[in-house]
């Protein structure tokens, strides 16, 4: 009887292990990018250039932010709140009010989303647990750009055009003021060391600001001006035009060339796949500058923003060879909108499940445990056996 218990105990105890070490979900099991566009928000999987979803809003998004277990997307659409949606269920909760409109989100390391309000010349703090919202002091100008990381609990703020920046913890309400040589065009927060990314005009420049001590720990010139900035993890990403350069601590090296003008840019949460929004489409370059995808939306859906899901990519995550030959609708590479969703789904999902790097890791622990209880249980029958 004893030994039974143990043994039930180590099958109780495995999957509560497995839970515990998988971390962030790939959403509800399908979509790793969501778009604002004029259509609403569209809930895309990359590896399958298919539009799972779209969640209609109105007026349309403009900003996109998860929280960082990837189980609520916030979304700003310019106004004076802010709408969560349950990406399980995809539900759209209760507009949240903010104190003025809300122009760009950054959701930082714990429970407090950010979001610019440039008319009032403050940020709004909303905590994700009863949607209570706080502003903040008021900032050195109507800071319109913002920069977080769910692995930091800072953001980065500035003003485009302007050369301040503001680093700010949400939780404790602080803020410290730097300011750059040159006029901000665009923020991203460099994921592993603790910086923040700020490219420049005039000089046309990347400049890495440490954000505990606010020093420039270095600048590199860029070939021409900026509109974006993404972190990838093997090396920061820049966009000017229609150009895309690597960025390093000593120089910018060209990458890639888009087919349009880039609009926006994210990272992978893994950080090896980097989405870039251009006017109609989304293409989907790797770390080395190789075009995968072309996502083409068309103007009506014409991308705004951009949020990678906190997990990994489902290029990342063993669906990401590029197309060879055209899929049975669409074009090689366009979206295709899921009308309903195919019975392959549900395969893919546990495909995906299966092949994350954490729960394959948490496979492992829970099979050691099982064994290691297995060799007690024959311990003790040993032991029961020379008694009697």
């Amino acid at each position: 009887m004893k030994i039974a218990r143990a043994i039930a105990t180590s099958g109780a105890l495995a999957p509560l292990l497995l839970a515990g070490l998988v971390g962030p979900a790939l959403a509800n099991g399908v979509g790793d990018l969501y778009i604002a566009s004029p259509a609403g928000v569209l809930e895309v999987r990359v590896s399958t250039s298919t539009v799972v979803s779209t969640i209609s809003l109105l007026p349309a998004p403009q900003s996109l932010a998860f929280t960082p277990d990837g189980k609520t997307l916030y979304v700003g659409s310019g106004g004076a709140h802010l709408t969560p949606i349950d990406i399980e269920t995809l539900g759209v909760g209760d507009a949240i009010a903010t104190p003025g409109p809300v122009t760009a989100l950054a959701f930082p390391a714990g429970q407090i989303l950010v979001g610019t309000m440039p008319l009032r010349r403050t940020l709004a703090f909303v905590t994700v647990h009863g949607n209570n919202v706080v502003e903040s002091a008021e900032l050195p100008g109507p800071g319109n750009l913002i920069a977080g990381d769910r692995r930091d609990p800072r953001v980065a703020v500035a003003e485009a055009g302007a050369s301040w920046l503001d680093v700010v913890d949400p939780a404790t309400s602080t803020a410290k003021k730097t300011t750059v040589a040159g006029e901000i065009r665009a923020l991203a927060i460099d994921r592993q060391n603790g910086g923040a990314l700020v490219a420049t005009a005039n000089p046309d420049a990347l400049v890495r600001v440490d954000l505990t001590t606010l020093t420039a720990t270095w600048t590199v010139p860029l070939p021409d001006t900026p509109v974006a900035v993404a972190a990838l993890a093997s090396t920061a990403i820049v966009a000017g035009g229609s150009d895309l350069w690597a960025v390093g601590q000593k120089k910018a090296t060209a990458l890639a060339t888009t087919r349009d003008a880039v609009v926006s840019m994210a990272a992978s949460d893994e950080g090896s796949v980097l989405h870039v929004a251009e006017a109609g489409a989304v293409e989907v370059f790797d770390d080395l500058g190789k075009l995968q995808r072309t996502l083409e939306l068309g103007a009506d859906r014409g991308p705004f923003a951009l949020a990678a899901v906190p997990a990994g990519s489902s290029l990342y995550l063993g669906h990401g060879a590029p197309q060879t030959a055209a899929p049975a609708v669409g074009t090689p590479g366009a979206l295709v909108t899921q009308k309903p969703p195919p019975t392959g789904t549900f395969v893919d999902t546990a495909k995906d499940v299966a092949g994350y790097p954490p729960l394959q890791g948490a496979a492992a622990v829970g099979l050691a445990i099982l064994i290691g209880y297995w060799l007690i249980a024959r311990w003790y029958d040993k032991r029961l056996k020379q008694g009697s």
